[in-house]
């Protein structure tokens, strides 16, 4: 670290846990900032079921270390601050994700948004219990003077315990059956559904998910227009084909969204339809 460098950093600053006269070092500054950026990508990766491209989520965390610089200005307008926030959310979803609809990069986005709210909530957590020296927090940034290896440790009990919640939170959902009412070209139909976070089934190109509906159920008619549904299972790949929903309702309750439904053979004599979980997140 230069001098000028560190002469720069030495600002008399109101800090949360450090004290007024912290020197805070650029260069760890964004180093640390670049990996907590990198989780926060992953763990909305994990709970949108994405598949994100290595190079965009480590150019995404680049560019998120930069925000960290906020920690140097002064921000009275709490508006403002949350501007950026949102800015900065809506900038690196795009950067690692892309985007194919408005509602999945909106979906991704408040992802992105909840992960990062959760790891600034646990690593507040870590410092109330363990008092690391040095720590500060000044317009939602973090910083402290860790040991490299133990940032890299708290970041992995962190990513696991994020983890370790969704899978809790899926097989609790994983059996759950539900009565399912849906409606295409003004005709509903009705059936009992199996909500299965095996099923992941989306759209190609806007993204939405799929509900399979036994044929016995519903069958398109030869004029609807149809999108083809690629997927793949153990036996093998193949095609489904599905019409867009005009209403679908899970469990009584209404889903705000674009929905497809296909239709295949249900071999099960208890359910006539598999929904693919995420519609109920």
């Amino acid at each position: 670290m230069t001098q000028a460098a560190q002469k720069l950093c030495d600002n008399d600053l109101s800090l949360m846990g450090g004290g007024i006269g912290t020197v805070i070092y650029i260069d760890v500054l964004i180093f640390i900032n670049i990996i907590i950026t990198f989780v926060i990508l992953i763990t909305a990766e994990k709970l949108m079921k994405r598949r994100a491209k290595t190079y965009r989520l480590i150019t995404a965390s680049l560019i998120g270390s930069l925000f960290s610089l906020l920690i140097f200005i002064d921000l009275d307008s709490f508006l403002f601050t949350l501007f950026i926030k949102i800015a900065s959310s809506l900038l690196l979803t795009l950067i690692a994700f892309g985007y194919i609809s408005k509602t999945e990069y909106s979906k991704t986005t408040l992802s992105v948004i909840a992960s990062s709210v959760i790891y600034s909530g646990m690593l507040i957590l870590i410092y109330q219990l363990f008092k690391p020296p040095n720590m500060v927090i000044i317009n939602d940034v973090v910083y402290f003077e860790f040991n490299p290896l133990v940032l890299l440790m708290s970041t992995a009990i962190i990513y696991i315990i994020i983890t370790v919640f969704q899978k809790l939170f899926r097989e609790r959902i994983k059996n759950t059956v539900v009565p399912l009412k849906f409606t295409i070209d003004g005709s509903d139909y009705s059936c009992i559904a199996k909500i299965d976070t095996g099923c992941n089934l989306t759209e190609p190109f806007s993204g939405a998910p799929v509900i399979i509906a036994d044929q016995a159920v519903y069958t398109p008619d030869e004029n609807a227009q149809k999108r083809v549904i690629p997927y793949t299972t153990v036996g093998g790949s193949s095609l489904l084909y599905a019409v867009k929903a005009e209403q679908v309702v899970i469990d009584k309750k209404v889903i705000d969204k674009d929905i497809y439904i296909a239709v295949s053979e249900i071999t099960s004599a208890d359910i006539q339809a598999i929904i693919n979980s995420d519609i109920v997140r």
